[in-house]
C-alpha cells in the first residue's frame, strides 16, 4: 500500500512486482484481496492499481480517536529528562497557546505555566514555532486580534520584528524567545505537525537567560526537533525525506 500510495499516478500489477521484488503469480491474490476489502482499486482501462477508499476510513478512525495529551506526555517526559529544564506541550487556541501538558523540577515557569494557561503567540517561543508553519493570511489574522503589547523591555511589537523572527523560525525549525514573554526567561521550541501539515502544537523548553551557553542551545534545539519529529509521525505527517525513502 505505501508503494503504491507514494507512486502520484498508481502502479500496474508488473510495476508493484518489479518495485517490492514479489513474485507477479504470488502478487495476484493478495492484489485481489486488498480489492476486495476496498483498500486498492483497480482502473479496468490501464489495469492501474491507486489507493482505495478503505484506507480513508482507517486513517480517519485513527484520528478520531488520537489524543495529544496521551501521545505528547511521554515525549515531554523524555526531552526534560534529557535536558532537564521545564518542559512543555501546548496548542494554538485563536491568538494564544494553551499549556496541555507540562514537566519540570520546582520553578518559576512551573508556578506560571499550569496546565490550561495560556500566552500569548506572537512573542513566546511555542506560539512562534506554530505561527511560522501556518498559512500567511491566518499569521496576519492572529496577529490582528492579538494585543501586541509589551510584556517586558525585550519584548517585539513590531508586526515587521514579529515576521522576521517567524521567518528565522521557518529556517531553522526552532521558535525563539528571548526575555520577551518573562525577563530573565529564554524559550525554545519546534513545531508538531498533523497527517496534513498543518502545525497542531510546539513543544517548548524555558529556563532562566542567565544560564544559557551555546552547548545547552545546541543539545535543547536537538532534542526538540527529534522529540517533534516523533511525536509529528505519531500523528500521520511524515516529511518529504521519509516519503522519499
Amino acid at each position: 500500500m505505501e508503494h503504491i500510495a507514494q507512486q502520484p499516478q498508481g502502479c500496474t500489477h508488473t510495476e508493484v512486482a518489479q518495485g517490492l521484488q514479489i513474485p507477479k503469480s504470488s502478487l495476484t491474490a493478495l492484489l485481489q484481496d486488498m480489492m476486495s476489502k476496498g483498500y486498492l482499486q483497480r482502473n479496468p482501462d490501464t489495469n492501474v492499481f491507486t489507493i482505495g477508499v478503505q484506507v480513508l476510513w482507517l486513517a480517519n478512525s485513527y484520528l478520531r480517536n488520537l489524543n495529544l495529551v496521551r501521545l505528547g506526555q511521554p515525549v515531554v517526559a523524555s526531552v526534560f529528562s534529557k535536558v532537564q529544564e521545564f518542559t512543555l506541550l501546548a496548542i494554538p487556541t485563536a491568538h494564544e497557546y494553551m499549556v496541555i501538558c507540562t514537566e519540570s523540577v520546582p520553578s518559576i515557569l512551573a508556578h506560571s505555566l499550569q496546565m490550561g494557561q495560556r500566552g500569548p503567540m506572537f512573542c513566546s517561543a511555542v506560539g512562534r514555532a506554530m505561527l511560522a508553519f501556518m498559512p500567511d493570511a491566518q499569521v496576519d489574522a492572529i496577529l490582528a486580534q492579538s494585543e501586541l503589547k509589551a510584556l517586558t523591555p525585550s519584548t517585539k511589537t513590531d508586526i515587521a520584528d514579529i515576521k522576521k523572527e517567524l521567518a528565522r523560525t521557518r529556517r531553522t525549525g526552532i521558535g525563539v524567545s528571548k526575555n520577551e514573554v518573562t525577563a530573565g526567561v529564554s524559550g525554545y521550541a519546534a513545531p508538531v505537525f498533523n497527517a496534513t501539515g498543518v502545525p497542531v502544537a510546539s513543544i517548548g523548553v524555558g529556563f532562566a537567560t542567565a544560564q544559557s551557553t551555546p552547548a545547552k542551545v545546541k543539545q535543547i534545539e536537538t532534542e526538540l526537533l527529534l522529540a517533534c519529529e516523533a511525536l509529528s509521525g505519531q500523528l500521520g505527517w511524515r516529511t518529504p525525506a521519509a516519503v522519499a525513502v
